[in-house]
């Protein structure tokens, strides 16, 4: 299915404040946007829910993952066509559909598994995508082939797994993030809180540690573990419901030792806010095996500040920033493509696809 873009947004330079470090990059580049909306359909079934989005650079196609609980289609992901015209988003083409299946090649029950996350591998031509909760509310990390079937699973560690005793990944708060190191040979998992034994969610007062997992690749073992300190809620709700959060909601390798994570703030009343950062893991501490790391000294990761995406930015309806990819190189710089999780919420939110030219990375 081809989506023709609307009316551009002229090219802009982002000019937030930020506490740069000489190692931080440049600000971003805006240069177009592109809108579906939530009322779209492909063979009877509601796009949208897109948490998480990868490149394909060989074959110049995006891998966009749903997080579509099962619950109103199957569990799936997408293979997408961006078409550029320069620096301009021409169309955008949602080129086939792929039914993510369970470990034992069938289809997932309705409510067995919340996809978030998803990283194309080129040298196996597989993917790795991150499950926020199974039946029993426990987080999964897997590796497909292009059709959906599972490679292989990877061992969560036990005080990831939420229990009666108040331990594990708060509900809805898990593996939201997900990046294969630059070199290949680990892969990076993030929740979007801490664990409940770790700490409290994100209030408007302080943020929440988050827990960084690296695992091998080759072996799928567990060798390190880090904490990414949360922002605070950034505004406080103004409307019903009254809900409102902060998370970690992506990242991205960078290089060796760095990656670039996604805050996301939403207020009712208020609306979307999503704050990009520079974070290292260059010395955090590691806390592998640790329990719970409450009432201990533990040095987090570091992190800068690189830019944020307010509503009205550029003209922008910001929606739920919930992915970040690399994308096409333009005009010699490369790109990043973000995107936002609709929610299957047809009362004004949208799929929102976002480029930026990243000058100097």
């Amino acid at each position: 299915m081809r989506i023709s873009c609307g009316a551009t947004l002229s090219l802009a330079v982002l000019s937030f404040a930020s506490s740069a470090l000489a190692q931080t990059p440049e600000q971003p580049v805006f240069l177009d946007e592109i809108v579906l909306p939530t009322e779209l359909r492909l063979d009877g079934v509601q796009f949208g829910g897109i948490s998480g989005l990868d490149y394909d650079a060989a074959n110049d196609v995006f891998y966009a993952i749903s997080d579509d609980r099962a619950q109103n289609g199957p569990a799936r992901f997408y293979t997408i066509k961006l078409a550029l015209d320069g620096s301009e988003i021409a169309g955008l083409d949602i080129a086939s559909t792929h039914e993510l299946l369970n470990a034992e090649g069938q289809s997932f029950a309705a409510g067995s598994v919340d996809p978030e996350s998803i990283r194309f591998v080129a040298d196996t031509g597989t993917i790795l995508w991150s499950s926020e909760g199974n039946a029993d509310g426990a987080p999964e990390i897997f590796e497909a082939d292009l059709d959906g079937n599972v490679v292989r699973t990877f061992d969560v560690p036990a005080a990831y797994i939420p229990d009666a005793d108040g331990k594990g990944i708060y509900g809805n708060q898990a593996f939201e993030s997900l990046s294969l190191s630059v070199d290949g040979a680990s892969i990076l998992v993030g929740t979007e809180n801490g664990l409940m034994q770790d700490g409290d969610k994100a209030t408007l007062e302080a943020g929440s540690p988050s827990r960084v997992a690296v695992f091998d690749r080759e072996s799928g073992e567990l060798i390190a573990e880090y904490i990414y300190q949360t922002d605070p809620i950034r505004a406080p709700s103004t409307e019903e419901p009254h809900y409102n959060d902060n998370g970690l909601s992506e990242f991205l390798a960078l290089d060796e030792n760095r990656i670039i994570a996604v805050e996301r703030t939403f207020a009712s009343g208020y609306g979307n806010e999503i704050a990009f950062y520079i974070a290292t893991l260059e010395g955090a501490d590691d806390v592998t095996g640790l329990e719970t790391i409450a009432g201990g000294d533990v040095t987090p990761m570091d992190k800068q500040h690189w830019f944020t995406l307010a509503e009205g930015d550029f003209g922008l309806d910001v929606d739920n920033i919930e992915s970040i990819s690399w994308g096409p190189d333009v005009d010699g710089n490369r790109t990043l493509l973000i995107a936002s999780d609709n929610n299957f919420n047809r009362a004004g939110q949208f799929t929102q696809f976002v480029l930026l030219a990243a000058p100097g990375l």
